[in-house]
This record gives C-alpha cells, structure tokens and sequence, in this order.
C-alpha cells in the first residue's frame, strides 16, 4: 500500500472547518522545514510539528503524530471516519531539562508510556475526547510496572466509573522504539505491530 506524509505546523482532531484541512491542520509544511524542526535540539519540544499519513486508497487520513525534536515525545492519534480520536499512544520526552541545557545525549530509543482508547455515543458525528462515553487507558513504566483506568462517564453532573487494576513486571520489551531518521515513521503509526 502507498502512502504519503503531510507535514504540517501543528496538527489536531477537530470538527470540519474550511480553514483546516479535514479538521486537522491549516498550515502544511514543505518536507524541508518539517526535517528541521526535527532536527532542532531535542530540548525544544515547544518546536514540535505534525505529520499526517494518507494512505492511497483513503480519502481522508486516519492517523496523525505530533512530533517533537529527534522524538523527544511522540504522540499518534487514530481517528474515526468523523475525525474523532479513537486512540491516542504516548512516548515520553528523554530529555526534558529544568534549565534548558542544550542536549548533548545520543539516546537511540523512546519508550511508548501510555495508551488511551476512547467510546463515544454514537459513530455518526464529530466528537471531542472529553464527550466520549468512557475510555480504557494504559500507562506503563520502564520497570515492569502498568496500571489499567477503565472510566465509564455517567452524564453530566454526575462522577465517572472508574476501575484501576495494577501489575508489576509485565514484560515492556515491545514497548521500546528505535528513533526514526527523518520520514522513517512507519513504527510509530503501527505500534500495535511493533515487534
């Protein structure tokens, strides 16, 4: 299957607009400016930028990442056919210094930390993360230990459900990925392939 990258200046799910193109982003980069905002210091995360797969039997996309310098923090969002997150899969910042120290580090991995699928009403609209109906979260630390949040939201006014369950040494291996040259993005949106 073909695709392509679109990189843009930010990136989002949003409702339909005219001034954002599938209700993501409104300002495309060139791959140039996109390959030098990764290659920033790995300190300016402020710096990060969005890339959106369209595949070549699509007519829209189904996946975004929002990327940071060298993938210092990474975040894939999947969408439904409407345009709302059905998942969204988090990798930490490696290096996220107090006073901004210019990095000198050669990390060569992230580590995906959490993972987020949401349920919304219905399947037939636009929805914000925050209408959905529930979610089913999945955080994860580097020692073994993951923590499931099952929340069911009750309606406004009303507390959510929830229900957590923790383990300890779950085997995390999988969850370590290798930080892509510039467009070697395939690994971050298929995590679930990831080997």
């Amino acid at each position: 299957m073909t695709h392509r990258y679109i990189y843009t200046d930010k990136v989002g799910a949003g409702p339909e607009h005219p001034k954002k193109r599938w209700g993501l982003f409104s300002t495309e980069l060139t791959e140039a400016e996109a390959r030098a905002r990764y290659e920033l210091d790995a300190a300016r995360r402020e710096d990060w930028f969005g890339i959106v797969r369209l595949d070549a039997d699509q007519d829209r996309p189904v996946s975004y990442l929002q990327m940071c310098p060298r993938a210092n923090g990474v975040s894939l969002q999947k969408l439904t056919p409407q345009g709302s997150i059905e998942a969204d899969y988090v990798w930490g910042a490696y290096y996220d210094p107090s006073n901004l120290e210019p990095y000198t580090g050669d990390e060569h991995r992230v580590f995906l930390g959490g993972v987020t699928w949401y349920a919304y009403p219905d399947d037939d609209r636009f929805y914000r993360r925050g209408q959905a109906a529930g979610q089913v979260s999945m955080d994860f630390r580097t020692d073994g230990y993951a923590k499931e949040e099952q929340v069911t939201n009750r309606g406004f006014g009303q507390p959510a459900d929830v229900e957590t369950r923790e383990f300890q040494d779950v085997d995390v291996s999988a969850n370590w990925f290798d930080i892509p040259a510039f467009g070697e993005w395939d690994a971050f949106f298929h995590p679930d392939t990831h080997a």
